[in-house]
């Protein structure tokens, strides 16, 4: 049962500047053009805070700022703990989402306790410095970002309500063209116990594994140092922004798969016995033809586009049957695990193709990217290169496959868009 409090947020002021020119995504999607762009917009960019420059020195540098910043009246705590209740709008091929999430610290507890179930494996390298970034600045700096079930409907109620009830706090734009509104709610009995069904459920992490796991080691030294600390205690949770999983701004995009190599001449012969292959003819601008195949690729769900298998050629890949994902499902796994794109690409195709290991894969044998178009753009441009497009990972899989704790390989699920930084920040301190 995951414990659920306010928190004493630590926010802008208007000192700082226009709130826009604040915001930054989190550290982990950050390119070097974006940082410089991000850290010209203002000298109190969260970038300067998120994404550091320099060697092991930085850490003690930002803590540095953050002391400044709230000296300066640049930062600001507020003096008693609240909710905040956060609106981000954006938009996907000119039509607008609007996603809804209550900021809040929930505690950071071990994946063992089954309270917050994550569903991609972490690199122990990122959470290495982020740990060293907490403990220098003793402050959260982006929230994780976390899925409720919500079965009740009582989170979406309350977000809702709060929203129709006032303007918002503060409201922004950032870089990105998101607009991004906040409410400050006074976080009363009345709150909490709209709030409280949400508690008898476990929470999922979308997005920020090892911001989460950063702040249960976080929490664990300091109770080897201290030997104890009080149940409100701050640096016993995790700043979280949970959004219910029925949100109509939930999206979850598909990160597409470039393998740099040539597919062997049998390919076809080799994916035969799991696979139905259609051949798809181009006749367009890439950009179009890419949104055609993902069109065409949502009405096959467990479907994948390969490029260039045959040169110059488009195929559909469409499991034959039920039973080609148990069959080829690796051990210790179950068929929905398989069944998630991918993992069907990795054990349907690339495997059979390829012989790819997980040694390879951390040697970057497979390429990542978010866009259909440049993906199609460059395969078919190359006569050694093989590319992918699959559908996105859905919500409810991500959920049902925590719940049966099976977690998902790296780069399988994109929450989009990030959230942003700086909204709000939770110092680990009373």
């Amino acid at each position: 049962m995951p414990q659920f409090l306010p928190f004493r947020g630590l926010r802008y002021t208007e000192r700082a500047g226009v709130l826009g020119d604040l915001l930054a995504p989190p550290y982990d999607v950050i390119s070097p053009e974006q940082q410089r762009e991000l850290a010209q917009r203002s000298p109190y960019n969260a970038v300067h805070l998120e994404l550091a420059e320099g060697g092991d020195e930085r850490y003690e540098r930002v803590a540095g700022l953050l002391r400044e910043w709230e000296e300066q009246g640049i930062l600001q705590r507020d003096a008693e703990p609240m909710l905040y209740v956060y609106e981000q709008a954006f938009d996907i091929h000119g039509q607008e989402f609007r996603r809804r999430a209550v900021l809040a610290a929930v505690e950071a507890q071990p994946w063992e306790a089954g309270v917050v179930k994550p569903h991609e494996f972490t690199l122990s390298g990122p959470k290495e410095d982020r740990l060293r970034l907490l403990e220098a600045t003793k402050v959260q700096l982006s929230p994780v970002f976390m899925i409720a079930r919500d079965r009740a409907d009582q989170l979406r109620h309350f977000l809702d309500q709060t929203i129709q009830s006032r303007p918002a706090d503060v409201e922004a734009t950032s870089s990105d063209g998101d607009r991004h509104r906040l409410w400050v709610v006074e976080a009363g009995r009345y709150e909490l116990r709209q709030l409280a069904p949400i508690l008898a459920e476990s929470l999922y992490i979308a997005d920020g594994h090892h911001r989460y796991e950063t702040a249960v080691n976080y929490r664990n030294r300091l109770l080897e140092r201290e030997g104890r600390l009080e149940h409100d205690h701050p640096a016993r949770y995790a700043m979280a922004a949970i959004v219910p999983a029925t949100d109509p701004g939930l999206v979850v995009r598909p990160i597409h798969r470039i393998v740099p190599r040539q597919a062997p001449a049998n390919w076809a012969e080799r994916l035969h016995d799991n696979f139905a292959i259609e051949e798809v003819k181009l006749a367009g601008a890439d950009h179009v033809e890419a949104e055609a195949l993902l069109t065409r690729l949502a009405d096959e769900p467990s479907g994948i586009v390969a490029l260039n298998l045959k040169p110059g050629m488009v195929h559909i890949l469409k499991p034959r049957d039920e039973s080609v994902f148990e069959r080829i499902a690796p051990s210790g796994h179950t068929g929905d695990w398989v069944r998630v794109g991918p993992n069907l690409l990795r054990y349907g195709v690339l495997n059979p193709l390829w012989d790819i290991s997980d040694e390879d894969l951390r040697q970057g044998a497979v390429e990542f990217d978010h866009e259909a178009g440049p993906t199609l753009s460059r395969v078919m441009s190359s006569a050694n290169t093989t590319g992918f497009l699959l559908n996105a990972v859905t919500v409810h899989q991500v959920i049902d496959l925590a719940d049966a704790g099976e977690r998902l390989p790296q780069k399988s699920t994109f929450f989009h868009p990030k959230l942003g930084t700086g909204l709000v920040l939770n110092p680990l301190y009373p």
